[in-house]
Formats: C-alpha cells, structure tokens, sequence
C-alpha cells in the first residue's frame, strides 16, 4: 500500500486528502459489485421458491418489492440481508459450483409450495446467465452515462469559498450545484402471463441497469389489464396485481423531463393486441423519453402485436428530447406520418441495437435508431374475435410451427415429446444436455406456439418454475414423438424420471410391473406411464418388452401380429408420420411466377423393430402387396431409355427399411460372425451414428443382410429395383413421391440445380441424419430420394425389355454373388445428385465391389401378415 500512494504520488501529483477519497471510492465501488452480483446472478431456483413462501407477491411484484433508490440498494446483498459492516469484515466467497441449483420436487396438489415442505432432489438443474452478453450491453449505454448539475443538492466550492473570502473578507460558503446522474429510470413491465417465461430475464435487466450506475434512480412498476378488461398500473409494493389501486400514466411524469421510462414485453398480450396500451404510451411518449424494449428478436415480431404497427426510425437532434419531437427519417411502410402517431423507439437485447438507442436519446443527430408509430386508438374488444378464431386440428397445429419456427425451437419441441410433464426446470435440463446453444427464444417459440397449453391454473402471482405444460392435444404429441430421434426422446425421458421421480429408469419400469414392491413410487409413476410406455416401445429390444407388459397391465390397446413363413413371430406396431406434397401455385403479374405450396399431412403405418443390442433399432415397414407401372414416360422430364418401356409390375407384400442402413446398424451388425466376407464396422466418411452408412460396396451389403439372417432367422436381403421403385412411389405417378417437383426443405441432394418449376436450394455437401426431415412417403419410408444411392439386388439391364414382371430382381443362374465386376443396379440419387437423379424411376449402376461416399443401401425382409 505504501508503494501504492508513493507512486500515486509521484506520477500524479496527488494531495494525501485526494488518495483517500480515490480509495474510499475503490472500496465501496468493489464492495458494491460484490453484494449485488455474486447472489443475484445464480438467481437459483431454490432462492425463488424461498421467496415464495415469504409473501403472497406476484414473480414480477418480486422484481421490487421496496423501491429503494439505486444509492441504497448498491449495498445491498439480497438473499439473506447484510449491513456494510458485515460485509466489510468478510467478503463473500463465490460459490463452488454457480452453474446449477438443487431443484425442488412439487406437490402437484399445491400451485404455490411453502419452502419448507420442499423435498430436494438430487440432481443439478441448469442455470445459466439469463443475460449472455451484458458486457456489451453497459458498453452500448456509455452515452446515457452522463452526470448534470442537481437543481436541488449541492456541495462546498471550496475553490469560490477561499477566493470569495479573499476578496470580501467574509467567512461565507460558496456551493455549487452537485453533479449527478442524467437520468432516473422507471421500469415498466407487462405482467401478463406470456411473460412469466421472461421473468428472469427481466430480473437480470433490472439488475444489470442498476449496476450501471448511470440512473438516479430505478423504480419498477407493473402493467396489466385488470379483470374488468381496464389498464392496470401499479408499482411494485408487495400486493398482487388485483390487490392495489390502479395509478394513471400520468404519474410517472417527471416535470423536468428527466425520467427515462423502459417499458418491457414481448406484446403478446391482450395489452397490445386491443391497444389498451396505447393510451399510456401517448401520454409517456409526450413528456419524455421512453422505447419499448421487446424481449423477442425482430424476426418473430410479426407473431405479436407488432404485426401491423409501423416500423420506422428516429433521429435527435437534442439530448434527452421526448418522444413526440422526434424526427422520423426513414419509414417500413409507405403510410404518411401523422401528428397524433406515437413515436416509440424499440430495441431488443442485443448490443448493436441498444448502441443506436442510447446514442439518439444523447442527441447524436446522425445516429437512427428503430422504433414504431403506434395509432391512439381506443381500446378494441377482442372477445368476438376470440370466439371466432378456428380450433386447428392437431395436424394443422404442427404444420404451421413447423413452417414459422426456427429449427433449434423444432428440434426443443421435438424433444419435450419425451417428457410427461413439462416445466421451465425440466425444459432448462433439457436446453443444457442436449442443445446447450439454445436460447430462451426458442423456449418462447415453443411455449406459445400452440402445441401446448396450460396444465395447472395459474394466475400472476405464480411462481414461473411451478407452471406446468401439456400439448394441446394427443394428436400434438404423438406426430412430435414419430418424427423425433427414438435415442433423443428415450435420453429425455430417463432424465425426467431421474429429476421428477427421484427414481432411475430401471426403477420406474420395474415399480409400473410391480406398484406393490414401491407403492408410493408408482402412485407417484402410474399418471405418466402411459406417455413413457409410448416412448419405451420405440426404444426397442428389452425396454419395448417391459412396455408391452406394462401396456397389457394397464390395458393400452393391443397391436396386431404378422406372420412369417406361417409362423407369428412378433407384434406389428401402427405408426403415425406426416406425408409432405408439394403444389405448384401461379402468383405474381399475369400468373407468371410459380410457387411450391408444401401440404402436409397425417397417414398411418405398421411395422416391427429388429432389436440388434445395445439399444440399436432396426425398423421395417410393412408395405402392401399391389402393382404399378415401372420406368417413366418418354415425356418426363430426365427421361432415359433405361427407363424403359414402362410395364406393369405385380408384386407380393414384403417389409423394407423405414430408413436407410444407419451407421449405429451397420456397426451393431459388423460385429456378428462373418459369413463370406470380413466388414469395416466403421467405414462412413461423414461420420454420425444415425445417419447413413456409405462406403460400402454391393458385397457389403449382401454380407450385412447374410448375418443379419442368421442372426435373427429371417431372410433380409437387398431389395429388387421393382421393390424399391414401387415401395418409393407408393401409389404415386409422379417424378417424386412429393409431387411433379422436389425441394431441399424435404429432401437431401445438389440443391444448386432445379428440376421442373423447382426452385435453387441447399446444398449440404454432406449426407443428413435419416428421418431429419420429418416426412415420408404414403407407406412410411423415409430418404427416398437422396441423402444416399441405394444398392438393389439385381444385375443391371441396359432397359427394361427383358424385365421380371413378378417384382422379383434381375439375376442369372447359377451367378457368382462374390464377384466384384457385376454391374448392380442402384436407386435413389444421394446428397451430391442432381434432382433429376432423385426421381422414383431414375436408374444408376456400378460395380459389385465399388463404394464411396455417396453409396448406402437399405433392407428388405419377404413376408405375410394379417
């Protein structure tokens, strides 16, 4: 320390009295950060239920339950109290592990548990920084961090007391004004319940333009409609919403235009959607600054409020102006500006954004920030509206999330199929464990969607990690579990249990076939079994026959059987998927523009799962006996002659693989006894446990099928070209099981060239995971075209003139199967074919013993079923 003020001393020229104060200052600064930060940024869910159980307030009433002035609440530590002195003597040690929190079980009897009757589980529940990038964020609000003379408070001038003293030889203090922050800031956020899943968030804001120091002060209050339907204001003094008397907007005016007013929401709402805001935003926007920070990227605007609100930019020429002076500069729409517009200023919680915000409210005149012009329009009702609105089915549902949603959000809601019961808590696991990139957005995305509803009846005062989510209906969950990763859902589902149920997986399966061994285990476990016997059966092997015994137990519909070689041998399992065709649709001027409509929908499958260890799957699909016309018209477009002449096949009902040999199969299967030929166990270039197997020759997959045979007494074998054409049309005529075209939203090849009235797309470079893009043809099989050529079993015709009618495949007699020169029939196109390739009749051909990166093959099995 010595060294320290000798050196302040000597490089800067300071007096002893000047040290002080700086240390001083240094000390309460650290101070300061410590109390606040270390534990309000855990934010843990244990502190949040404490909390609960000490007031009646609702989560956003606990943003500020005292109102105290940032001067006061800077030293401050939050859960439990500490005086200066107390911290002073021994600083807070950070804690040992800030990235989870015990999570507490839930009476599901009880909305709001008392923090005493919690029962902790072991299991660490993910809590990361709500705020990611809040460094950036207080650089971006620099501009705003000004200090102005106090009209009230001043301080000794000590510099004009000696030289007044000097000069009139009277001992009187000369004062000058005090210098202080620029702005005090009110915060205002929606309380509707949409924004409960913001809530910590939120907190975290407050907190980080708190820690600023850049306002006087940071008062919250709350916005809402009361039960009559009337805006409702209030500030934060302990009360739920309905429990206090509503204040006017106009008491959050400061006379002296200091008073920076934030107000946040994701104008979702009621609030928004009638405009019942309007009003306050008028009279806020009329006597100082305010902007609207919107907890929702700009990209999702159009699914609120905002929709219909234009977006425009403004400019100032003078610090601190109020809303109404500011100058529009650039308008979205072609609407003109009227004078009774409310000029709101938007940003999200991005830096750059935020940046452009602060700058135009100091008065940087070239600096444009976003903002919207609300109508002052009286309030609209929207009950009639409501009322009009159709129920869509459960097929609608997913569709429209699906073409709206971004695909980290559909990959969430894929994965919240395997799961009971959803939370936050449970959803933050999930987020951690298996999409550790994704954000709250995406939580948002899927929780008002409308693939979910409400479980429990919630009202403000809920705790937002006490709400419980359900899907909308069976129909929801059922289309996300079939196209969801089995190996995804069954992961999700044994963390659900271990979190909920205290129990693992095994001890779940083992109490639902014996409640008496635990019988307080499996009251607490027979409400979700349903759900996780749906999710046991598509994991396979062990696990689908604890499900079908747990399934008889509680009398779950029975499946129907299919029979082999006159012998019944398994349980056929129905499935649902979602059938994708494509539409071409005239728009633009004179029609002249095409557009690819993409319809969706549900149909339903049965088949079986060949279980080969370790929890690997081998799922075939039942496909009906019938006959079709094999090869393409001359008048299709990549037409070829090997595609012809077209014929009439008939063939016999046989299973086939749902997806194409995955390199988890290939593996599991390279592992059993060599029949003629040893196998790579790993030969793929693009490595991924369910995506394709490729390297692989003709011989390859003849010695797959040949193990896989003995191995299970069936006879799988490759397909014919006959089978696997008819299997890909599945009743269609077209060039694609799609449609007359095909689209990189649905399928996996070059997608820098068209075919039809197809439009350019992806091209990926690499094969796609099987089943990732969720659709299938009308029998149930996945990646038809493209991702990977396909092997058939027959010997390749240059036509189709001395073609098998029967469905059977083109060989000779008494050919030798091991000789690698026999040219071998493929099907399909692959991720690096051109579209035209992809088409059903296409035909491509190769070497027995050739392989590389773009050749797979799947399975076929004959058999009978009834």
């Amino acid at each position: 320390m010595d060294d320290v003020i000798a050196t302040l001393i000597k490089k800067l020229d300071l007096t002893a009295e000047e040290i002080t104060d700086i240390l001083w200052l240094a000390l309460w600064q650290w101070r300061s950060t410590i109390t606040v930060s270390a534990p309000e940024e855990s934010n843990s869910i244990s502190a949040s239920v404490s909390d609960s159980s000490s007031d009646t307030h609702s989560p956003i009433d606990r943003l500020d339950s005292s109102q105290t002035p940032i001067s006061q609440t800077s030293f401050i530590k939050s859960n439990p109290p500490t005086s200066i002195a107390q911290t002073s003597a021994k600083p807070p040690t950070p804690p040992e592990k800030p990235s989870t929190v015990p999570l507490y079980s839930r009476n599901s009897q009880s909305p709001s548990p008392s923090f005493d009757n919690q029962e902790l589980l072991p299991f660490p529940v993910p809590n990361a920084i709500a705020i990611r990038n809040s460094q950036e964020i207080l650089r971006s609000l620099r501009p705003l961090m000004q200090r102005v003379p106090s009209p009230t408070l001043s301080l000794l001038d000590e510099d004009a007391t000696v030289e007044y003293i000097a000069q009139t030889e009277l001992w009187f203090p000369q004062c000058k004004p005090k210098q202080e922050p620029w702005f005090e800031l009110t915060f205002v956020v929606d309380a509707s319940p949409s924004m409960l899943i913001w809530q910590r968030h939120v907190l975290a804001l407050r907190r980080l333009l708190i820690q600023t120091g850049a306002f006087q002060d940071v008062r919250t209050w709350s916005l809402n409609l009361n039960s009559d339907g009337q805006l409702h204001l209030h500030p934060k003094q302990g009360a739920g919403i309905n429990h206090q008397t509503s204040h006017t907007p106009e008491e959050l005016i400061d006379p002296t235009g200091r008073r920076l007013i934030l107000v946040v929401s994701d104008c979702i709402s009621k609030l928004w959607q009638s405009g019942a805001v309007n009003p306050a935003l008028g009279v806020w926007a009329e006597h100082g600054p305010m902007a609207l920070v919107q907890m929702l990227p700009e990209w999702l605007w159009d699914r609120t409020a905002l929709s219909e609100i234009s977006k425009v930019r403004f400019r100032s020429l003078v610090p601190g102006n109020a809303n109404q002076k500011l100058s529009v500069v650039r308008r979205a729409s072609w609407r003109k500006t009227s004078s009774t517009d409310i000029k709101v200023p938007v940003f999200t919680l991005e830096s750059p954004v935020v940046s452009l915000w602060s700058q135009m409210v100091a008065g940087k005149g070239n600096t444009e920030a976003p903002g919207l012009l609300f109508s002052p329009v009286k309030p609209i009702p929207l009950t009639n509206k409501e009322e009009q609105k159709p129920d869509l089915s459960a097929e609608e549902r997913v569709q429209h999330f699906r073409i709206f949603s971004s695909p980290m959000a559909r990959r969430l809601a894929g994965l919240l199929a395997g799961c009971p019961v959803i939370s936050l808590p449970i959803i933050r696991i999930i987020q951690d464990a298996m999409l550790p990139r994704s954000q709250q957005v995406h939580v948002a995305e899927v929780l008002l969607s409308g693939l979910f509803k409400l479980a429990i009846p919630i009202d403000v005062d809920t705790n937002p990690d006490d709400i419980e989510y359900e899907f909308y209906d069976e129909g929801i969950h059922q289309i996300l579990l079939d196209s969801t990763p089995t190996s995804d859902t069954f992961s999700v589902l044994s963390k659900w249990i271990k979190v909920r149920l205290r129990a693992s997986l095994d001890d779940f399966i083992a109490v639902l076939q014996n409640p008496q061994s635990n019988q307080k285990l499996a009251e607490r476990a027979q409400p979700f079994a349903e759900i996780a016997v749906e999710v046991l059966k598509r994991q396979g092997g062990e696990y689908a026959r604890f499900a079908n015994s747990i399934e008889k137990r509680f009398e779950l519909p029975l499946l129907q059987t299919f029979v082999f070689e006159g012998v019944i041998i398994t349980i056929l399992q129905p499935f649902e998927f979602e059938v994708a065709t494509i539409e071409l649709k005239q728009t633009g001027g004179l029609r002249r523009k095409t557009e690819l409509v993409i319809k969706r929908h549900r149909q339903q499958a049965s088949g079986y799962s060949e279980d080969l260890g370790n929890g690997v799957l081998l799922e075939m699909v039942a496909i009906p006996e019938g006959s079709f016309m094999m090869g393409s018209p001359t008048g299709e477009e990549g037409h070829r002659e090997s595609e012809s002449p077209q014929h009439q096949v008939i063939l016999k009902s046989f299973f086939m693989g749902k997806y194409p040999v995955t390199q988890a199969q290939w593996k599991a299967v390279a592992a059993l006894p060599q029949i003629n030929r040893e196998l790579n166990p790993d030969p793929s270039n693009f490595k991924g446990a369910n995506r394709p197997v490729e390297r692989v020759s003709w011989l390859d997959a003849v010695e797959f099928c040949d193990r896989l045979s003995q191995h299970t007494n069936k006879l799988y074998r490759l397909p014919s070209e006959a089978e696997w054409e008819y299997a890909c049309r599945a009743g269609t005529t077209t060039p694609f099981h799609f449609g007359e075209t095909i689209t990189t939203d649905l399928a996996n090849y070059y997608g820098e060239s068209t075919y039809g009235a197809g439009s350019k797309g992806i091209y990926r470079e690499e094969t796609t995971p099987v089943g990732s893009f969720g659709v299938a043809n009308a029998f149930g099989l996945y990646d038809m075209h493209g991702n990977v050529w396909e092997w058939c079993a027959d010997r390749w015709l240059n036509n189709y003139k001395r073609a098998p009618i029967d469905g059977s495949a083109s060989v000779e007699a008494n050919e030798n199967k091991n000789d690698s020169q026999i040219i071998r029939g493929l099907r399909g196109g692959s991720w690096n074919s051109y579209p035209v390739s992809c088409r059903s009749a296409c035909r491509f051909n190769n070497n027995a013993g050739h392989y590389n990166d773009s050749l797979g093959f799947r399975i076929v099995c004959s058999a009978e079923w009834t």
